[in-house]
Parts: structure tokens; sequence; C-alpha cells
């Protein structure tokens, strides 16, 4: 029987990522990809009604997030609110490359984002950037 051992994040403790996107199969196949890298995804979100409630009572190490949502508010606003009460990091993944989406990320303390199609290395590598607080 082989028994799957996770790649090692180096010396860095696994982290807790809560995974906020609308559409379930995109959500699903990040978190596949997530535990496959060794983080433990401790909750998924389809809503920014959803994200609040899980983050009531969740405590991640960081949040990747969509910028559109179901729900009242945009990922922007959520993140925003967030950080309000929280400094969680925020990654957010998106297709949108409106130049004020764009801003309106960087403007945020503690976000960065890539653009999808997501690409599994610049992804490890964003990652391993968060988790080592750059």
């Amino acid at each position: 029987m082989t028994v799957y051992v996770p790649p090692s994040t180096g010396n860095i403790p696994m982290k807790k990522i809560l995974i906020i996107e609308d559409e379930t199969i995109i959500s699903f196949g990040y978190r596949l990809q997530l535990e496959r890298m060794g983080f433990d995804v401790i909750g998924t979100a389809r809503s920014s009604e959803e994200a609040e409630t899980q983050l009531a009572s969740l405590e991640p190490d960081l949040i990747i997030m969509d910028i559109y949502l179901k729900g009242t508010k945009t990922g922007l606003e959520l993140a925003q609110e967030i950080h309000a009460e929280h400094p969680i990091p925020i990654l957010f993944l998106t297709a949108s490359t409106k130049p004020e989406i764009i801003s309106a990320i960087h403007a945020l303390k503690d976000c960065q984002y890539l653009s999808k199609p997501i690409n599994s290395d610049s992804l490890t590598d964003m990652l391993q950037r968060f988790l080592q607080g750059n």
C-alpha cells in the first residue's frame, strides 16, 4: 500500500486556508491543489455571506478569494471588511484584468493577486511568499 505524503513547505508549519470562490468546481480544484501542497483548507465559501459566517468561527492564516462572488459584496468589499477586524493576508485569484480592479487590490494591505487560469508554479511561488511574510 502506498501512503501519500504531501510535499514539505520547508521549515514553515502547515497553514490554514479559507477559499472564497463562487464556482464550486473551481473551489474544489483549488482545494485539491492546496492540500496536495501540504496546506490545510479549513473551509470554503461561495458567497460573501457564507464567508462572513465562516470567518466568525474559523481563524485562517490566509484567504484565497475571487473578486466576483455570489451575495451582496464583491471580494474587494469583503476584503476591506475582513481587514478592518483581522490582519489576514488575502490572495485574489481572478480572471479580471480591469485596471481599476488591479489598482484596488494593490491598494489593500496584505493583498496580492494571480490571474486566472492559475499557473501551478505561480500559485506555489505566491503561497511561499505569503508564508514567509513577504
